[in-house]
């Protein structure tokens, strides 16, 4: 969600979690080269698998490639000293946070104040059951002694449990309502891109953001890097931070002051313009109609929940209508069921690492 300053969360009615099909009785469908194939819905493992384990670690990740994904999904920060880490808030989160002491924080920290080491202070690997945020993931295993991991060691241990054979899809946290707390999108994406470049993985990544300026900067730097430009339902007419805003400051927030206007009304033609590969709305945005005109411009269409917009994590009625409809790909804290009902529509499904 790009505006998490803002958000109120909301109490979850836990629904009925599942799974998971034996090893050696699925069908195996292609990695990341195999993404732009119709008739395939790519999985994509959110923050890992965060409605089973810590979000953004190690642990989550290998639990999301245990249960199967065609993508693991990241968002990423930058320290104090210029080190990109994998950790989806710009400031600490007292929901997910605990200090030296054992101690849920209360004071949201700016990570770029931190340097790595001391961000490595910090323990993630539990929810604070207190919170409403706790409350979407019943099933996720709290955990001592699990740090932010860095991109790099991220990248490495996936890559050590699948030989590269799953993608990366990777999102840039900023905020252009509040420039000072990251740095620049062009120092930024600047910084990521080395990091793609030493590890070579370039080939195996999407780069996502709401902040379309990241997106504009890491095309810049390699024009083969794939982009993937989020979009969420507050880009109705009317919502809040639309895109069809009257006002050019609010409708250009996001998007580094291009207009929708100036691109025929049209989202999907505005990220094809932009040099997007991909748009990724929210679930609830995503309609027949744009559906068609996004792929009929070639781009590849991944959508999103957004459990404190929902209500749920996983919308079993929406998701089934997601994969009529043909979407490419969904973005999902519940790998296992989404893979469970593919298995069950004799869909091809992620290996299993």
């Amino acid at each position: 969600m790009k505006k998490p300053e803002a958000l109120l969360f909301f109490l979850l009615v836990p629904g009925i979690l599942f799974f998971l099909l034996l090893p050696g009785c699925t069908k195996s469908s292609d990695g990341p080269a195999g993404i732009d194939k119709r008739g395939k819905l790519q999985v994509y493992a959110h923050r890992g698998a965060r409605s089973y384990a810590p979000e953004n670690t190690i642990p989550g990740y290998a639990t999301g490639l245990a249960i199967g994904t065609h993508w693991v999904d990241m968002d990423i920060v930058m320290s104090a000293d210029r080190e990109v880490v994998v950790s989806h808030d710009i400031r600490l989160n007292p929901d997910i946070v605990r200090g030296p002491d054992g101690k849920f924080i209360t004071e949201r920290v700016l990570v770029k104040s931190l340097s790595l080491e001391e961000l490595k202070q910090y323990d993630v690997g539990r929810l604070d059951t207190t919170s409403a945020y706790s409350k979407f993931f019943p099933a996720q295993v709290g955990m001592d002694g699990v740090r932010m991991p860095t991109l790099r060691e991220v990248i490495r241990f996936v890559n050590g449990k699948t030989n590269k054979k799953v993608g990366f899809q990777i999102e840039f946290k900023t905020d252009p309502e509040h420039p000072d707390w990251t740095y620049t999108p062009a120092a930024f994406a600047a910084a990521l891109y080395t990091i793609l470049k030493e590890e070579n993985i370039v080939p195996l990544c999407e780069i996502q953001s709401f902040d379309w300026r990241c997106l504009y900067e890491i095309q810049k730097l390699d024009s083969r890097i794939k982009t993937a430009y989020l979009t969420e339902w507050d880009n109705e007419p009317g919502c809040p931070w639309s895109f069809f805003d009257p006002d050019p400051a609010i409708a250009g927030l996001w998007t580094g002051g291009v207009l929708v206007k100036d691109h025929g009304n049209s989202i999907p033609q505005m990220v094809k313009d932009l040099g997007g590969t991909c748009w990724e709305p929210e679930d609830v945005e995503l309609t027949k109609a744009t559906l068609k005109e996004a792929h009929d411009l070639g781009l590849k269409v991944v959508v999103w929940t957004w459990p404190e917009h929902s209500g749920t994590t996983f919308n079993v009625d929406l998701v089934s209508e997601l994969i009529a409809l043909g979407v490419d790909g969904i973005i999902t804290d519940d790998p296992g069921m989404l893979n469970s009902m593919l298995a069950a529509r004799n869909y091809p499904l992620p290996v299993r690492y």
